[in-house]
């Protein structure tokens, strides 16, 4: 029987739903207090970055022959030393989950549900853990039917909510800074761009579904750009820059200043995190299959349903007792360096060491 692999419209769709989960949430408010220049040459940077990452797990994955990272890292370098080096992966998956599920639920709890108890809201972790239990190639089918719904749905917001703005209001738009390199709040909006180092893990790449990692991914990248400029610059050409810089969630308040005579929906709002939580749903299903592939792929015998039902537990309580929403900040913001180390360290050292055992198998 074939095996079923992910396409690159899968790649693209997943891509997509990644950037509707991350890039509305509190993104926008870091990105913008991180500089006093224009705001289009962060995201530029880390778009560039997400570039050079995602060519270097490119690289990687046409090594794979049919295999797993997982695996094939194992069978590299053994699995105690492919365990060491995965070890700061593993805790950046858990973290992301963590961030992403708390973000959302204390975005809700501000605007929508102030009394609705945070284990219930939390509790919304079980559909994308159920899931994630089934399988990758069900979420790939998901995300092509939430690409249309979710995603369609944020699109259709973003265009209705630009006729209220003033491009005076986002200025400047030249004069590069720099400043943004020693602001804090510039690293930690990186998870933004990462969503495809999850699809690189959850999966099996041949030198074929490789290439059609790249050609999902450059597509997503571009989707995500196009996303997070409309994201960062839509409230800020509303509100102006320096009230801008004072919102928790712009695009939010965004979506609460928009009023058109001809819209038959009152609530925007409750529209925008309705399709933010499909994605969401979808995000954190992958996010918690990607923890589950390196899990099992370390321990081979490990049940992957036991792995999510885990993952899914210790998620659900460090999320529930996590203090307050500062807290989330810190933690943000201080844990950039496993952002990183995923980003470039982990693929490179991969590499490396792929090059120096088929260098020493050639002299043999």
């Amino acid at each position: 029987m074939k095996q079923e692999s992910l396409s690159t419209y899968d790649i693209f769709c997943i891509h997509a739903l990644y950037a509707g989960a991350c890039a509305g949430l509190i993104y926008p408010s870091m990105l913008i207090n991180s500089t006093i220049g224009p705001l289009w040459i962060p995201i530029a940077v880390w778009a560039t970055a997400s570039l050079l990452s995602g060519m270097l797990y490119g690289r990687l994955l046409l090594k794979l022959n049919g295999q797993e990272i997982v695996p094939f890292v194992g069978k590299l370098i053994g699995k105690p030393f492919a365990f060491l080096l995965l070890l700061p992966v593993l805790v950046f998956m858990c973290a992301a989950i963590t961030v992403i599920l708390r973000s959302f639920t204390e975005l809700v709890s501000m605007t929508l549900l102030p009394t609705t108890p945070m284990p219930f809201m939390n509790g919304m972790i079980i559909l994308p853990a159920a899931l994630a239990a089934s399988g990758f190639m069900p979420i790939a089918r998901a995300s092509r039917a939430l690409l249309l719904t979710a995603i369609g749905t944020i699109l259709v917001l973003i265009i209705v909510s630009f006729p209220s703005t003033e491009w005076d209001l986002a200025g400047p738009w030249r004069g590069p800074t720099g400043d943004f390199f020693t602001h804090r709040d510039f690293y930690a909006g990186s998870f933004v761009w990462m969503g495809f180092i999850f699809t690189a893990i959850i999966a099996p790449y041949s030198n074929q579904q490789a290439k059609r990692f790249q050609k999902g991914f450059w597509a997503g990248i571009a989707f995500t750009l196009a996303l997070v400029l409309c994201f960062i610059y839509i409230p800020t050409m509303t509100f102006g820059r320096e009230m801008t810089e004072a919102l928790s969630f712009p695009v939010v308040s965004k979506m609460d200043a928009i009023y058109e005579y001809w819209i038959i929906f009152e609530n925007l709002t409750a529209i925008f995190l309705s399709a933010t939580l499909l994605c969401i749903l979808l995000v954190l299903a992958l996010q918690l299959k990607a923890v589950e592939r390196i899990v099992t792929g370390i321990w081979t015998k490990l049940p992957g349903v036991w792995v999510v039902a885990a993952t899914m537990l210790l998620v659900f309580f460090i999320a529930l007792f996590i203090p307050e929403w500062r807290n989330m900040e810190r933690f943000i913001i201080n844990s950039v360096f496993l952002r990183l180390y995923s980003m470039f360290l982990f693929p490179s050292i991969v590499m490396l060491c792929y090059f120096i055992k088929q260098r020493k198998a050639g002299s043999v």
